[in-house]
């Protein structure tokens, strides 16, 4: 009789004990289902609930009212899912499952709410209440991922460009191209698909800014290459791989693909965010074209370095002695052979670009030159310019239309004016000169003191009248001191008109000009 009631006695508790462990069992055995697969686990726990609706239903009724027997289950299912939720943030779930979980918390709070279970039942509260460390654990993966990702599809790109042991790919229009814009925004097509996925547009416009923060890592690890690169082949070319025109190419035309791609990315994210978070992530999408943009004129910038680079034996000869012979001739061949794989394998886009700054840089070379200049056999030296000009002008009139070269020869033109002008007509050419580049005393002061027909005396008349009507006039250069002189202090001028090509040229200083002539 004794030993009956002690079995009555831990009757209870033993059944008790018996539905907790049955709970256990059934969620070990859900999460081993789907180990491997914490969406699929939480996707799958929709039996939780049905169970809860069961015991209500047909099992209460079984169980003595002083028992409360239903607040045991609630409980034992609410800890037990806690302990399992918590088992499963501890494994390092992949991001989806981050959110995925992240949502689902939020979903069950919805259903046991719906199910009219008392809020105290529910306490602790799943994960703590911190359910905001989920989103900071998926934007730290995420941050990682993405780090990783770069920094693996850069390794392999640096290499490629640096080794450059086989030409770059073409694409369908035949263009030389990478496979780093395609590679890299599947990466990040995928995680903002996923951030779209949480409903959530603060997810979306963090997700973006550290989409952007690698976008801008990825372009200044461009950048520092490009340079790296170049100076490589200026200064060790016999120790550096060939090819370095074609990738610069290739990585230019990369750029504005991976512009093209962010920005249809901005196209399709705008409607689908609030206004709270647009500005975001339009401001960061944005910013990041830019840099797009930015590599790619670096890259065009360095095709045209590399043609100068080229022919700085030739442009060092520009108003020698043996200039007189034609050396520009070689000036533009050099140019032309660039040019044709600039023009078959660039980007129409960048092309149009490279022509103009192309046709800048000429200029401000043959300028410079011509500025630097210690003396000009007259007037063998204003026919063999008017024959420079013809044959700069021939070749890129084949780049851009005739008439809009027109205004960019303007200033040889003028130069011309003035050195062909005789000492009583020279103020009158200076002046149409100085109306629109500005007076540009030190250069134009440079020519007359280099024409091989003016004496020192008529030099200084020329230059006594034009200083004259400068200071009479108060006329400045243009926005700043045109001529940065080695040795010398540059001029500000507030509110200047603005600038000209004439503002690129260098004109040396008496002590860079004596060592320069020392060394020939």
């Amino acid at each position: 009789m004794q030993a009956n009631a002690r079995i009555i006695k831990h009757y209870r508790s033993r059944i008790m004990k018996s539905i907790t462990d049955t709970i256990k069992a059934k969620f070990e055995a859900a999460y081993l289902r789907d180990e491997k697969d914490p969406v699929a686990f939480l996707e799958n726990l929709n039996w939780l609930y049905q169970d809860l609706i069961v015991i209500e239903r047909d099992v209460v009724a079984c169980f003595p009212p002083d028992w409360d027997i239903y607040a045991h289950f609630v409980r034992e299912y609410h800890k037990t899912l806690n302990s399992t939720i918590q088992r499963l943030v501890t494994s390092e779930p992949d991001a989806t499952a981050l959110l995925t979980l992240h949502a689902w918390l939020k979903e069950y709070r919805g259903s046991m709410k719906e199910l009219e279970i008392p809020p105290e039942l529910l306490d602790p509260p799943l994960l703590g209440g911190n359910e905001q460390l989920l989103i900071d654990d998926y934007l730290k993966l995420i941050v990682r991922k993405l780090d990783e990702w770069s920094a693996n599809l850069m390794k392999t790109e640096v290499a490629e460009f640096t080794a450059r042991a086989e030409p770059p790919e073409l694409d369908a229009d035949g263009q030389y191209g990478m496979q780093g814009a395609v590679i890299l925004f599947q990466m990040v097509n995928q995680q903002v698909d996923a951030a779209m996925e949480s409903g959530q547009g603060m997810i979306l416009a963090r997700v973006i800014s550290e989409t952007n923060r690698v976008m801008r890592s990825v372009q200044d690890q461009w950048t520092r290459l490009l340079d790296t690169e170049y100076k490589k082949v200026t200064e060790r070319p016999e120790e550096t791989p060939g090819g370095l025109v074609e990738y610069v190419i290739a990585l230019a035309n990369d750029q504005i693909k991976s512009a093209d791609y962010t920005e249809a990315l901005s196209a399709r994210l705008e409607p689908l965010v609030s206004e709270k978070y647009r500005v975001t992530i339009n401001e960061r999408l944005n910013d990041a074209i830019d840099g797009y943009l930015d590599v790619a004129k670096k890259c065009t910038q360095t095709l045209i370095d590399i043609v100068f680079n080229d022919l700085r034996p030739a442009t060092k000869l520009l108003f020698q002695a043996q200039w007189y012979d034609g050396t520009i001739v070689q000036v533009v061949e050099t140019m032309r052979d660039y040019m044709q794989d600039y023009q078959t394998y660039l980007n129409a886009s960048l092309l149009e670009l490279l022509v103009e700054d192309l046709l800048d840089a000429f200029l401000v070379t043959y300028l410079t030159a011509l500025a630097n200049t210690q003396k000009l056999r007259m007037p063998a030296a204003v026919e063999r310019i008017k024959d420079d000009v013809a044959e700069a002008f021939k070749f890129f009139s084949t780049l851009k239309p005739a008439k809009e070269l027109e205004s960019y020869f303007e200033v040889v033109e003028m130069v011309l004016s003035l050195l062909e002008a005789s000492k009583s007509l020279a103020f009158l050419s200076f002046w149409s000169f100085a109306k629109v580049h500005g007076p540009n005393l030190a250069f134009v002061e440079g020519l007359m003191k280099a024409r091989g027909d003016l004496d020192r005396s008529s030099v200084n008349e020329v230059m006594d009248s034009i200083k004259r009507k400068v200071k009479e006039e108060n006329l400045t250069d243009r926005e700043s001191s045109f001529y940065q002189c080695w040795n010398r202090p540059v001029d500000v001028f507030d509110s200047a008109p603005e600038a000209t090509i004439m503002k690129k040229i260098t004109i040396e200083g008496t002590f860079s000009r004596l060592l320069r002539t020392a060394a020939k």
